[in-house]
């Protein structure tokens, strides 16, 4: 369950902001807006992407020809025709034509920088490392107010007391790629009413203060999808994203190591306030890694992905989460969400908490909540693997398992301790007939996997060698790997097994 930070955290890093900065953005953040178009939701998955590592750049992440060329650094290495600064504080970023490549030369630079470009959609701006085997170093926020149309490619952001990189103030069509983003106060800040088509791509980010990623609350319209994909995201105080908005898509990424310092962390945490508010909605998270997030702070949580209080209407597919200390997945007090296809192994490792407060997938109601809101969800196709004592495979709490939730068909591993793979309220099921009747759902596998490489998961070594006894819902989005459903494959899991 989401815990904010303290408000004299927020107070104490607020007073820190200088004037160019409004505020501190509240630290629970971190979302991806996904148009809404018609069809089905397994529609909108295949549709959104099918490609098997990345999805497919935003339209404008593709650059034309520069019409003019500023260069940041040394006049001494600067091409011939550049507009030539010697520190990115002094580039007129609010007076820069569209079109205009502006190369940073390797050093060190100071910041906050402020960047107020707008380019167009077929003539954006682009600012990137002169040299990408040199990447400059800047010892504080990149800072897009009322940005558009502008790429931020190949920097390390080290130490800022701030985001390293921060989207605010309508920021939209803005491409962070490529870059490293460390040891700061968040990683990214998405926040203080940015805008649409936001893409943050492929970067490494590591070991900030709170969260890597951090999406607020946006409450303007938007239209078109932003995208949180391809990233590395480890080893930061508190969440690895932290969503706190609504139609995002949140593909491709490797989040491990979360909440060394705050408690109450999880790898991929969606999250909204209150029940009126439009947060937690509507968003993909699809295609993901996430492993060994901790919660020894507070026992409570260290998920790998958790829909977190009034988040509903999720599409959680192909993921796969291991070793975590909670749930791999988590819902709670959250409605009308699916949680398709994922292999889920071997969580539930915080050993300070009791094992039957958690599963491999759990469904449950806060204490904090009146009424229990986690019903209309649906659970299938899922690989379930449990390797401690206790847990179960899958975990309904006695107030969720009281929502008309669709537990199956999902293919469990026998418990290594012949302990209940299934929970439900007070209710127990071992066996294959008992989940059938438990579950209320035909077609559920209960037999043991073969995993390709379990040591490798990263390589896709969770992959199953074997097909199971039952072929499990046909989906119609692509597997983790691309493959498409077709006749002849198992639907169960992250990866689609040749029978």
């Amino acid at each position: 369950m989401h815990r904010p930070l303290t408000l004299a955290a927020h107070r104490a890093a607020a007073a820190a902001w200088p004037p160019l900065f409004s505020r501190l953005f509240t630290v629970a953040l971190s979302t991806l807006l996904l148009a809404c178009g018609g069809g089905t939701d397994e529609a909108r998955t295949q549709s959104a992407s099918t490609a098997p590592l990345h999805a497919q750049p935003l339209a404008a992440d593709v650059a034309p020809a520069a019409t003019a060329l500023v260069w940041v650094g040394p006049a001494s290495g600067a091409p011939a025709g550049a507009k030539v600064y010697s520190h990115l504080q002094g580039v007129p970023w609010g007076s820069l034509a569209a079109g205009t490549l502006v190369q940073v030369a390797p050093g060190t630079y100071a910041g906050p920088v402020t960047i107020t470009s707008v380019g167009t959609a077929s003539a954006p701006i682009e600012i990137q490392a002169a040299n990408p085997s040199a990447a400059p170093l800047v010892t504080s926020a990149f800072d897009f107010q009322g940005a558009a149309h502008v790429r931020l490619k190949g920097f390390v952001v080290d130490g800022s007391p701030w985001g390293a990189v921060v989207l605010r103030r309508g920021s939209h069509h803005v491409t962070v790629q490529g870059n490293t983003l460390r040891r700061s106060y968040m990683g990214v800040d998405v926040s203080d009413g940015a805008g649409e088509a936001l893409n943050i791509d492929a970067n490494l980010i590591e070991d900030n203060r709170t969260h890597g990623i951090s999406v607020g609350q946006l409450t303007s319209p938007t239209a078109i999808a932003s995208r949180i994909g391809g990233n590395t995201i480890r080893r930061n105080g508190h969440h690895g994203i932290e969503l706190r908005s609504s139609r995002w898509v949140i593909e491709h990424n490797i989040v491990s190591e979360h909440g060394s310092g705050i408690g109450g962390a999880t790898g991929i945490h969606l999250y909204s306030a209150s029940p009126s508010e439009d947060s937690g909605d509507d968003n993909i998270i699809r295609y993901n890694f996430s492993y060994a997030n901790r919660d020894r702070i507070l026992h409570w949580d260290g998920n790998g992905i958790q829909a977190d209080l009034w988040c509903d209407r999720n599409i959680i597919a192909y993921n796969v989460v291991w070793a975590n200390d909670g749930a791999g997945i988590a819902l709670l007090d959250s409605a009308s969400n699916e949680v398709y296809g994922n292999t889920v192994y071997d969580n539930g490792q915080d050993l300070g908490r009791a094992a039957s407060n958690t599963g491999e997938i759990t469904l449950s109601k806060a204490p904090s909540t009146v009424a229990n809101r986690t019903s209309n969800n649906k659970v299938y196709n899922n690989v379930l693997s449990v390797r401690r004592s206790n847990v179960a495979a899958l975990s309904v709490d006695t107030a969720a398992a009281t929502g008309s939730n669709t537990l199956g068909p999902n293919l469990y591993a026998p418990h290594p301790y012949a302990h209940p793979v299934l929970r439900k309220g007070t209710q127990l099921a071992k066996t294959l007939t008992e989940v059938n009747t438990l579950s209320g759902v035909k077609g559920n596998v209960l037999e043991p996997v073969l995993w390709k490489n379990p040591a490798n998961p990263l390589g896709h070594g969770l992959a199953l060698s074997q097909a199971p006894s039952k072929v499990g819902k046909r989906p119609s989005a692509p597997d983790m790997l691309g493959v498409a459903p077709t006749a002849g494959l198992s639907y169960f899991g992250a990866y689609y097994t040749p029978r």
